[in-house]
């Protein structure tokens, strides 16, 4: 057991104090876990109820950060994970964050995937978008499903192709090759090209 000597704001975290036992500093804490915990100056505090509030308080602290990042964009449950992880949360820290947010909905790898597919669906085609989704964590049935919603992307490979067209020398090949970079199926791109066929020399 020890003794609660002091208890002071972090001059770089408004949101957190540091925690002096006997005299010496034992830890940071969110205020949020210490009111909860009722931790005053001159308290006796056990050694296991201190290691619950620093849980606590790493588990909020997580959450918090993991809130702010997804304020710039969505992320997937992976991204985040990860990005928890990088910042030095503990696992079971970061897996609780994720689960609160999930249980918000501010976490959804469906809602993520079908938003990445519409958004990106004009400048990649299907294999690259699940490629890419992969990497991000989402799962191949989320994928499998958003992608099969996925319309014919010939319009998709045009627009494409026609924007390349526009700042480069007309070559059927080098046109080829990178709209197959792209992702997009050797059909759709046949096809598109097919209906630009005035566009290249005659071979």
């Amino acid at each position: 057991m020890g003794k609660i000597t002091d208890i002071k704001p972090q001059a770089r975290n408004k949101t957190r104090v540091s925690v002096y036992i006997d005299g010496r500093f034992c830890c940071g804490l969110e205020k949020l876990t210490v009111a909860l915990h009722r931790l005053k100056i001159g308290d006796e505090i056990e050694p296991e109820e201190l290691e619950s509030a620093i849980a606590e308080s790493e588990s909020a602290s997580a959450f918090d950060r993991a809130a702010k990042y997804l304020g710039a964009r969505p992320r997937t449950e992976k991204e985040i994970a990860e990005y928890l992880a990088q910042k030095g949360y503990s696992e079971n820290a970061a897996k609780g964050a994720v689960e609160k947010l999930l249980q918000y909905g501010y976490i959804n790898d469906a809602e993520y995937c079908r938003m990445y597919v519409e958004a990106y669906r004009n400048k990649s085609g299907a294999r690259k978008l699940e490629a890419e989704l992969r990497q991000k964590g989402v799962s191949r049935d989320i994928i499998e499903e958003e992608l099969a919603r996925l319309d014919d992307q010939t319009a998709d490979v045009r627009r494409l192709a026609e924007k390349w067209l526009s700042s480069h020398s007309p070559d059927r090949r080098k046109l080829t090759a990178f709209l197959l970079s792209k992702g997009f199926s050797y059909d759709d791109v046949r096809e598109s090209l097919s209906e630009l066929s005035e566009c290249f020399d005659s071979d």
